[in-house]
């Protein structure tokens, strides 16, 4: 079975990893280690799906300077609970928080919690899918679009 501490620790690097992404210093080659070979990404937009590879770390580069566009500081990892699928895949709520900064300069704090699919494989975990909300609804409400 896939530990809830090692999905916990995983959860924990990506936070940093994210940070640092938003704060310009992004390795993307650490981002595109965080991910499986395939994955599908489900939100109110679209389903899709994507290989891992140069495609995957553009459009994350992209992403990254969109948040910091809107004013994306810092996200903290609250809390990760784990539903096991089998012994090696399991899916991860994990509570967000998320610091922005307004156009006129006041901060702003958003709660949300993202499901992840993860899967162990070769002792490592890789998330293979997320299932999302509406985040450009949230950001339009919080008055960051």
């Amino acid at each position: 079975m896939v530990a809830k501490a090692d999905v916990q620790k995983f959860f924990k690097t990506y936070e940093k990893i994210y940070n640092d992404a938003i704060a310009g210093n992004a390795d993307l080659d650490d981002v595109g280690d965080m991910y499986s070979t395939g994955f599908v990404s489900v939100t109110p937009a679209a389903v899709m799906v994507g290989e891992n590879g140069q495609q995957l770390k553009d459009i994350m580069k992209k992403g990254f300077e969109a948040y910091r566009a809107i004013g994306s500081r810092r996200m903290t990892c609250v809390d990760v609970s784990v539903m096991p699928i089998d012994q090696d895949h399991c899916v991860a709520e994990v509570n967000w928080s998320g610091d922005y900064e307004r156009k006129d300069g006041s901060p702003v704090t958003i709660d949300f919690a993202i499901n992840y699919l993860v899967e162990q494989r070769d002792g490592d975990l890789k998330v293979f899918g997320w299932i999302a909300g509406d985040e450009q609804a949230e950001f339009r409400k919080h008055g960051l679009m």
